[in-house]
């Protein structure tokens, strides 16, 4: 294979896939899985490639750039492993996501990538190796996520609307089954948005089921819409028919709507 079609080879006219490179990924820190005391994010006077701080969050270059023709970048969220952003204080909630939607915009409006991805991981079944609170802001250089994540994913059945928010249950998941999609509308309500967006992921610790508490945050835009779309998938153990055919599933209209109950009186008796 040439050393241009190393990193985003096409297995067809649209399918895409990313290399990751093995040999630095066996290298990387994993204080969630092999237990490891050590952690890096904790040792931030030996942290390198930092971008920019506010405080205690810090936007850094990743040491560990597993993904060929992308710029890897991180933000730790606090001081230390303890806490999460379900958690947080609302206030510095807002602060964090404030500071890292402007770091996501930063690259995307570079002109280097064709998209940057902004996404979060929490739990053991999230994806992620380091306990220690953070996000993840990667340019890539020869993808658009945007040519297979469309709007109709971030649509759904409502859950909370509003004129500036709405909270909908994916009607096309992109996975499967339960996914909680937020559009912000205006901006001038991003403070709600914020606890709203804490409350989902509460959520989904806390309430959602007893066989995960772990979750995704994936953040999105759609230049032809303005707007800013995140999206909550709880992780468990991947279901076959989506590994082996790509076939993603929904529940019954029922059990569908208890969740979006659920979540709705959650979300209600949260914010009171």
């Amino acid at each position: 294979m040439r050393e241009t079609e190393a990193c985003l080879m096409s297995t067809g006219d649209d399918e895409r896939v990313l290399e990751f490179n093995l040999n630095i990924g066996k290298k990387k820190p994993d204080t969630i899985h092999r237990h490891e005391s050590y952690c890096p994010f904790c040792d931030v006077d030996n942290l390198k490639g930092i971008l920019a701080k506010d405080g205690p969050i810090i936007w850094l270059k990743n040491a560990f750039p597993v993904l060929k023709n992308t710029y890897p970048t991180l933000i730790i969220e606090t001081e230390n492993d303890d806490g999460e952003f379900s958690t947080y204080e609302p206030v510095y909630a807002e602060r964090l996501l404030r500071f890292a939607l402007d770091k996501w915009r930063q690259l995307e409006e570079s002109g280097r990538f064709k998209s940057v991805l902004f996404y979060r991981n929490y739990g053991s079944m999230s994806g992620g190796t380091i306990r220690h609170p953070h996000m993840q802001i990667v340019g890539l250089e020869e993808y658009d996520y945007r040519e297979d994540v469309h709007l109709r994913h971030l649509q759904g059945t409502p859950v909370l609307v509003t004129k500036t928010l709405e909270i909908n249950l994916s009607d096309r998941p992109l996975l499967g089954f339960y996914e909680i999609n937020l559009i912000l509308r205006d901006y001038a309500d991003f403070s709600v948005f914020s606890r709203r967006l804490q409350g989902v992921a509460l959520y989904m610790t806390r309430q959602f089921s007893k066989y995960t508490n772990s979750y995704n945050l994936f953040f999105y835009d759609f230049p032809e819409e303005a707007g800013l779309f995140v999206k909550v998938v709880p992780r468990f153990l991947t279901n076959p028919l989506y590994v082996g055919y790509k076939i993603p599933q929904i529940t019954d209209t029922a059990s569908r709507q208890r969740l979006i109950d659920a979540v709705r009186r959650f979300l209600t008796e949260e914010k009171e």
